[in-house]
């Protein structure tokens, strides 16, 4: 087996332990994404075009009722919405947030279905209580 091919599957075939990539702290893992999606989030609400859908996504993620495969799809969309190392990176205007926007509007389509009223309704709540917080500031 090659080097690359065993560095994904283990040494002997064994599934992948996410463990590997991201830590053994469930806890601080969680912590970590919660902060920097909301960090982002509230940074880029008036330009992340599907911005109420993106915030329902991460209430999917949030919910244990949610499939594990939606969790990963999810998980994924999102840890590249808050992660640095972008295919164009954040800061160019105009174009900054589209790759951002595709990856999350992929998502999206694949797992809308399992996105619920009770999601999207706290998706609103929190971006209500965002805007009218960020309005209050300015």
């Amino acid at each position: 087996m090659s080097t690359r091919l065993t560095r994904w599957l283990g040494r002997d075939g064994d599934k992948v332990r996410p463990e590997s990539y991201t830590g053994d702290d469930p806890q601080k893992n969680e912590r970590f994404v919660r902060e920097k999606f909301v960090a982002k989030a509230k940074r880029h609400l008036n330009r992340i075009p599907l911005a109420q859908d993106t915030v329902a996504m991460y209430f999917c993620l949030l919910d244990p009722k949610t499939p594990l495969w939606v969790k990963g799809t999810v998980a994924a969309a999102l840890a590249y919405f808050i992660l640095p190392f972008d295919a164009v990176p954040d800061f160019l205007p105009l174009f900054g947030l589209s790759d951002d926007a595709g990856v999350l509007a992929g998502a999206l389509a694949a797992v809308s279905s399992h996105i619920t009223e009770e999601h999207r309704a706290r998706a609103r709540g929190w971006m209500e209580v965002e805007i009218s917080t960020r309005a209050a500031r300015v």
